[in-house]
């Protein structure tokens, strides 16, 4: 397994330069961080809060990293905005959002 991690950090940093092991690092605590922050503070904050929305806001913070990363900075008008943030900010506000509309969508309580 190390040799495998190994070999991949060494073919990243090849063909690559840009793209160290810090920013591994850095790209994976982001999609840790909007996959499950938004739902803790949900969770914590927010009684009405259900399941389908934590799925749904977990989905939606794991897939907005990659997401606000490589496709939306390629996008014509408001790209450079993108590429010139983090992507953990829109992705954590894209989880947020998601997990309170799906909950208000799905919630059986009048």
């Amino acid at each position: 397994m190390a040799l495998f991690a190994l070999s991949i950090a060494l073919l990243v940093a090849y063909n690559v330069p840009g793209r160290t092991i810090f920013w591994f690092v850095i790209f994976g605590w982001s999609g840790i961080a909007a996959t499950f922050c938004p739902v803790i503070i949900l969770s914590l904050f927010w009684k009405d809060y259900n399941e389908k929305g934590a799925i749904a806001s977990m989905i939606s913070g794991f897939l907005g990293v990659p997401i606000f990363k490589f496709l939306a900075p390629n996008l014509p008008t408001i790209g450079p905005y993108f590429g010139a943030i983090a992507e953990l900010g829109p992705a954590f506000l894209l989880s947020m959002i998601v997990g309170y509309v799906v909950t208000k969508a799905t919630n059986s309580k009048t």
